[in-house]
């Protein structure tokens, strides 16, 4: 028999995944906790190995006993990492802890504040059953755009313009109302109601490119159902919630950076732009020829490793300025080791290169403004950014704790086999300090489906760590339960 995987790799849409700071206590661990928002999320965010991939309740005790041995064993490597220094975990986690509160700036000064009123929802309820069908391309700034824009006024098709130039099939796609589009589009196809032909843009986007598109057509899908009707509602609702709150924040934003100013150093930066490019190409096509590219997108960042300098002498020189201030490369590469660097574009090619690599300067200049903000606001003394902060630090430890555990086993051991009495001798050594929610835990439902889910633009885009695979005990025979 044949067993068909499916592996859905899910990209948030939303470009700041929000950090909800409700939660319930489903076990306690020592001082570490999990919440019903860990389980979930480890759960469904993340590939779990066969043995307990599915939905029953015996897969659902193995995954807690999976994160409880985790806590475990991060607790039994506390001693390593407080008599040694680790300072790429020490900065992964200051990374980690910084995002989140960005993440919960986010939060507070956006989402919580999005109100909706009804006659907006009225109007996009009806809209979000359209699809549109357009034809589209995008092109770099320059003599083209002079030309394109002079042959639509000359009463040429798009399609035509698109063909004379590229000597190619126009590209063609499905735009619905739900979809991740920039907001001009949804402003021209579901605010603007365009007729069929109609061109619309050129348009620049956020990545410094432009875009047109033709109205070739479109179709309404009419719920009829009670169930397919409130599920658009809600979609609606969540929908228009979170392009309202992107709406806030961006203003948030812009008061944030007010009078801050940032002055490249054009000499120092294109020597060093076409250094980083070499080194950036080299490295992405690497990466775009293994298959973890596609589960780890590493193409959207640029980490420290990306970025070797000509030579010594680039460290020391003056690559901006922000309100005089100024940085030298090494004080960049310093602080990218915890803020990688990210990208507008993802895919661009080496010539576009030196204008992307300063866009993404310039968000990051914008994160460390609005990281300030954050500490200011004491979003560093947060709960749930601590625990989220935790929970990637325990994930990592455990994973070094387990990885001497299990030294000199180069035989292809199944490793929960081989550590399953390991952790039942620790699940014994804490037994009074383990407490578990059963009435919460049996309340919880979760998914058999395989995903693996990231958020786009942001230095780290893994929403959480990988599933910690210690054990396939099913059996809950330790702790106390707690209400």
């Amino acid at each position: 028999m044949y067993r068909y995987f499916v592996l859905l790799v899910v990209l948030v849409s939303c470009t700041k995944d929000k950090i909800i700071p409700n939660y319930n206590v489903l076990a306690k661990v020592g001082d570490r906790i999990i919440t019903d928002q860990d389980f979930i999320r480890r759960a469904e965010y993340t590939i779990r190995p066969d043995y307990c991939k599915g939905n029953s309740y015996i897969h659902k005790k193995i995954i807690l006993n999976n994160l409880i041995a985790e806590k475990l064993l991060a607790i039994e490597a506390m001693p390593l990492f407080d008599k040694q220094d680790f300072p790429a975990f020490e900065n992964f986690i200051k990374g980690r802890r910084e995002q989140s509160m960005r993440q919960l700036l986010y939060f507070n000064k956006g989402y919580s504040r999005a109100e909706i009123d009804n006659n907006e929802l009225d109007y996009y309820y009806k809209k979000a059953g359209r699809t549109f069908e357009v034809e589209y391309f995008s092109y770099p700034d320059g003599e083209f755009a002079d030309s394109l824009i002079s042959a639509i006024n000359d009463g040429f098709s798009l399609k035509d313009i698109y063909q004379a130039n590229i000597n190619d099939s126009i590209p063609t796609r499905k735009v619905g109302w739900f979809d991740p589009n920039n907001e001009i589009i949804n402003q021209a196809l579901f605010l603007d109601n365009p007729e069929k032909g109609e061109i619309i843009g050129p348009a620049k986007l956020d990545d410094g490119t432009y875009f047109i598109i033709q109205v070739k057509g479109w179709t309404d899908q009419i719920n009829l159902s009670e169930t397919g009707t409130k599920e658009r509602l809600e979609k609606v609702i969540r929908s228009l919630k979170e392009r309202r709150a992107n709406d806030i924040y961006k203003k948030y934003i812009k008061d944030v950076m007010l009078g801050k100013t940032i002055q490249l150093n054009e000499n120092v930066f294109i020597e060093y732009a076409n250094s980083v490019s070499d080194k950036f190409f080299t490295t992405r096509k690497e990466k775009e020829s293994a298959i973890t590219d596609a589960l780890f997108r590493g193409s959207e960042f640029l980490a420290i490793s990306d970025i070797k300098p000509l030579d010594k002498r680039f460290q020391s020189l003056n690559l901006f300025s922000i309100n005089g201030d100024s940085w030298t490369v090494e004080d960049f590469e310093k602080s990218l080791k915890s803020h990688p660097l990210v990208f507008r574009k993802k895919k661009m090619s080496q010539l576009e290169f030196p204008s992307q690599f300063k866009m993404a300067i310039v968000d990051f200049v914008q994160d460390h403004f609005l990281t300030l903000k954050a500490y200011e606001l004491n979003l560093h003394e947060n709960k749930t950014v601590k625990l989220n902060e935790r929970l990637w630090a325990d994930s990592f430890m455990a994973y070094q704790s387990a990885n001497i555990l299990m030294a000199g086993r180069s035989d292809g051991s199944h490793q929960p086999t081989v550590m399953k009495p390991i952790i039942d001798d620790l699940q014994n050594k804490y037994n009074k300090e383990i407490f578990i929610d059963m009435n919460l835990f049996e309340s919880i439902q979760i998914s058999n489906l395989d995903m693996f889910v990231t958020q786009g633009n942001v230095p780290y885009p893994i929403v959480v760590p990988q599933f910690p695979s210690y054990t396939d005990d099913n059996v809950l025979d330790y702790g106390s339960t707690i209400n």
